[in-house]
């Protein structure tokens, strides 16, 4: 499944140039032409989801929070807390192509998270990530055929493996772990790789030339205008 021109992904945003896991930063990354978003998502107790990459906030733990108490809030790393449902009403702008990769962070019901992704199924090129293998497991067991990620930072013996134990079509690593053969492993099995955090136009063309599908950076303009160099945003 590799291409020859990788896809653009803007983790958590433009965080290179606003607040991470912020309006303002998906706002920029659609400015700047990027071919999606990756973000992290924790549940409130109130069962709704806001995009944050920590688990606590200077409000207090989000799990112990309801969305009243989160929604414009001050977010840990800067700039104010969104919830998940802002975040896919800004980013629908991009279309149904444009990429949208939901890393579940935190999550007590799956069916609580696809409830509240289920308007925008079709309206964005949605697919649901996490580390977490319990939460994966739960996803997997959804008869409704969710497109599913797999996080890790290091692909194990088998990547065809680890994909398939979630019925996951892409494998998400951390870009000191991708090789040529881990690439042609992850192709093998029908699915895609996607590379991260990948800052430096140096560690992009390495990544690309493995044969990586999505790169992810914080800087969406850096990426594309490596692969694009007569072109800047």
């Amino acid at each position: 499944m590799s291409s020859m021109t990788p896809l653009i992904l803007a983790h958590r945003g433009d965080s290179a140039h606003a607040p991470e896991n912020t309006l303002d930063a998906f706002r920029l990354a659609l400015g700047a032409g990027a071919a999606g978003v990756e973000f992290d998502i924790h549940q409130a107790r109130d069962g709704t989801f806001v995009v944050h990459h920590d688990a606590d906030t200077p409000a207090g733990p989000i799990a112990e929070l309801n969305l009243a108490d989160l929604r414009g809030r001050p977010a840990k790393r800067g700039g104010t807390i969104p919830m998940l449902q802002d975040a896919l009403a800004l980013l629908a702008a991009g279309g149904a192509a444009f990429t949208v990769f939901v890393e579940v962070k935190g999550m007590r019901s799956w069916p609580d998270l696809r409830r509240q992704l289920a308007p925008w199924r079709g309206r964005l090129d949605l697919e649901v990530q996490s580390f977490a293998h319990d939460l994966l497991a739960a996803m997997a067991r959804d008869r409704e055929g969710w497109p599913l990620g797999v996080i890790a930072r290091e692909p194990g013996p088998d990547p065809a493996a680890l994909l398939a134990r979630f019925g996951a079509r892409t494998l998400s690593l951390r870009k000191e772990a991708v090789t040529a053969d881990v690439a042609a492993a992850v192709h093998a099995a029908g699915a895609r790789l996607a590379v991260w955090t990948l800052n430096d136009a140096g560690a992009a063309r390495a990544a690309a030339a493995a044969g990586a599908d999505l790169l992810i950076g914080d800087d969406p303009r850096l990426l594309l205008s490596t692969f694009n160099p007569g072109k800047r945003t």
